[in-house]
């Protein structure tokens, strides 16, 4: 394999390769620093690239390989969310406020990607403050979809995510606290993994909303996706949010098939308003699981288009006492639509119970009916990547904001704290569709079983090669 198709490898792959004594960490990491280079700035996914430290990780994975030593992701290129701690590097959160905020220790997961091996190759962009779900940042500006420049790539984990399919990071994590790991993974055509509240430590990570927040990888496979996720999840006393349960193995039983699995589609609410597009490639992905042996029944829990606002309360609630401090003394350093968030102040007390009540609601219509199947399955997000700086968008004849549209489908299994994928399956309009399996709580084996099974039967993904070669031709790269 030529050097420039070493990104190409999936991470399972490199592991095997550099284990095999097959693939030199160093080239691999040369191999991506090639493809920064070729398609940054113009992609956007990279707030800070750094190619000093990655080239020297690289040389020391090599060197624990010779050893005999070497952790499970021994020299894999990796990005972090821009709201992740890197020692020496600045943690941002896609704010100029913060653009001094160097890192004087590593957060939990960095800390763990590190002893695992993994080649940290820089901080991918995030919405500001990761407050939104399209990556178009005033600060960084915006980051654009791989598959269409003029199109954002979701968010807040936008960056990461576009990454990730224009094959600049072979993997990355983000945070979801109203989907922003799913929503970008959807709207990318990539795999955005976000497990049980709890799993993974959020430990020197930038809090959104702490009793929302969540953190999980994004990659090209879910297998990939689960290797990321079984390096870093466990108990962390450094976060009293995480669980002291024992991590299952995330691998176990991926590629096995669904003989005797009980998946509930979930109509009503969550069918509505879908692009035919996007209700087709969920057909499709539907009629994969059935095809693997899974029995499939009709799940219609109520809702309306309270739940949706209501979680926007609950974020608020926690979101806007975090900032109170810093937005009075430099409110002319947020952007117009953090600022005017942020003026609205936190939801009044009986707007914030009323919120709790809703979305409790809907919350216990799905465990409910996740104690009458092992897993729910539905669109990730309602539509296609939206045009960049579009804030109403009309979607099988509705119009509505932007934000709302783009967590329509997400936000509630964050309140749930149950485990959610989001994996490509088909398009629309050619743009990358998501299908979303949803999970009993700690129950991470089963969304990633049945999601090999939608990602494998859907495997429409182009070499990040190809990907790279497409965008080029577009205009993303600024070379002659």
């Amino acid at each position: 394999m030529s050097d420039t198709g070493l990104a190409d490898l999936s991470i399972v792959d490199a592991c095997t390769a550099i284990a095999r004594g097959e693939l030199d960490p160093l080239a691999l990491t040369q191999a991506y620093l090639e493809r920064i280079a070729l398609l940054e700035p113009d992609l956007n996914a990279y707030v800070t690239v750094t190619a000093d430290a990655a080239l020297e990780a690289a040389n020391q994975a090599r060197e624990e390989l010779a050893a005999g030593r070497g952790g499970r992701l021994c020299g894999i290129p990796l990005g972090l969310k821009d709201l992740y701690d890197v020692r020496g590097v600045a943690t941002t959160a896609g704010s100029a406020l913060l653009r001094g905020n160097v890192a004087d220790a590593d957060s939990t997961v960095a800390a763990r990607l590190r002893a695992a091996g993994a080649v940290l190759l820089g901080k991918h962009c995030t919405h500001e403050f990761a407050w939104g779900g399209t990556t178009s940042n005033g600060y960084t500006g915006p980051t654009h979809n791989p598959h269409a420049p003029a199109r954002i790539p979701g968010g807040s984990s936008g960056g990461s995510a576009a990454s990730v399919v224009a094959g600049t990071s072979a993997g990355s994590f983000g945070t979801d606290t109203c989907g922003s790991v799913r929503i970008p993974a959807a709207l990318c055509g990539c795999v955005g993994f976000k497990p049980s509240y709890g799993r993974i430590s959020l430990h020197r990570v930038v809090p959104l909303a702490p009793a929302l927040d969540h953190a999980g990888p994004l990659a090209r496979t879910v297998r990939d996706a689960a290797v990321l996720y079984g390096a870093v999840a466990g108990p962390d006393p450094a976060d009293a949010r995480t669980l002291a349960d024992p991590v299952a193995d995330p691998l176990a039983g991926l590629g096995s098939g669904l003989r005797g699995l009980r998946v509930g589609r979930l109509r009503g609410w969550f069918e509505s308003i879908l692009d035919p597009g996007v209700r087709i490639a969920l057909d499709g992905a539907v009629e994969a699981l059935r095809d693997a042996g899974a029995s499939i029944s009709d799940v219609r829990p109520a809702g309306s288009d309270a739940p949706v606002t209501a979680a926007f309360a609950l974020v608020a609630a926690e979101a806007v006492p975090y900032h109170r401090a810093r937005f009075g003394a430099e409110a002319a350093g947020y952007s117009a639509e953090l600022a005017e968030l942020l003026g609205a102040g936190p939801p009044d007390e009986r707007t914030y119970r009323a919120a709790r009540n809703v979305v409790g609601l809907e919350v216990e219509a799905l465990l409910a009916a996740l104690r009458e199947v092992d897993l729910l399955v539905c669109a990730t997000v309602p539509a296609p990547a939206p045009l960049i700086g579009d804030n109403q968008v009309t979607v099988d004849g509705h119009r509505m904001h932007v934000e709302w549209m783009l967590t329509r489908l997400t936000s509630v299994f964050d309140a749930a704290g149950l485990p959610a994928l989001s994996v490509p399956f088909g398009s629309a309009s050619g743009l990358p569709v998501g299908i979303q399996l949803v999970g009993r709580r700690l129950d991470e084996p089963t969304v990633l079983r049945a999601g090999t099974v939608v990602a494998d039967a859907g495997h429409s993904a182009v070499r990040s090669s190809e990907r790279a070669a497409a965008m080029t031709s577009r205009g993303y790269s600024r070379r002659p």
